[in-house]
């Protein structure tokens, strides 16, 4: 009696037939190969996204210190090693063992691929808060906090600043920029958009 209702069991669930097989396996294969891309660039722009973040920090943190230690400290993004660095006050000199030093290449990010500007096709034009990019000279940007958090130029002016990185490979979906506002030494960041086609805070 058992043995005849298993055959009747098993009669009514033969399974899958090897084509229905072959079918349900090339259509999970064309799904995987379709998002696999997406997948990977989506990964890398989380991963820039983290440098981003590690941008403004770093310019917060060497504010706070002008502050806190009521000294002069800089900021400077040095292109070439595509590395934060914050001196001055008790870091000592620029280079000194003292140094604060990040790596932006240590986020899962090429070296190769983090680019300092805009891509292109991206407008040029200030941002909303009224900075613009500040341009590399030795291929380093400096950035002074004075101990009242604010930047000045050797003038005593109030001197505004912008740091504007893209990812190489995917230029405007990764492109951002943090700005500072030299009077109060307030830090913003800007992601770009392209549906305005600008970036947005």
């Amino acid at each position: 009696m058992l043995a005849v209702n298993e055959q009747k069991f098993l009669a009514k669930n033969k399974g899958f037939s090897l084509p229905e097989l072959l079918i349900v396996l090339l259509v999970g294969a064309i799904i995987l190969v379709l998002a696999l891309p997406q997948l990977i660039s989506s990964r890398r722009l989380m991963k820039f996204s983290a440098m981003q973040k590690q941008v403004s920090a770093s310019l917060i943190e060497a504010r706070q210190e002008a502050m806190s230690q009521r000294k002069a400290i800089t900021y400077c993004y040095d292109d070439r090693g595509k590395q934060l660095i914050i001196y001055g006050g008790d870091f000592g000199a620029f280079g000194d063992a003292k140094n604060k030093v990040h790596n932006l290449d240590g986020f899962g990010v090429d070296a190769a691929d983090i680019k300092y500007g805009r891509p292109g096709g991206v407008p040029t034009s200030a941002l909303n808060d009224t900075t613009n990019m500040t341009a590399l000279a030795r291929r380093l940007v400096e950035i002074t906090f004075q101990p009242d958090g604010s930047v000045i130029d050797a003038s005593n002016n109030p001197q505004n600043n912008a740091l504007f990185f893209y990812h190489n490979k995917y230029k405007k979906d990764a492109a951002f920029a943090v700005s500072i506002l030299g009077a109060g030494g307030r830090i913003k960041v800007w992601r770009y958009s392209k549906g305005v086609n600008a970036y947005v805070e």
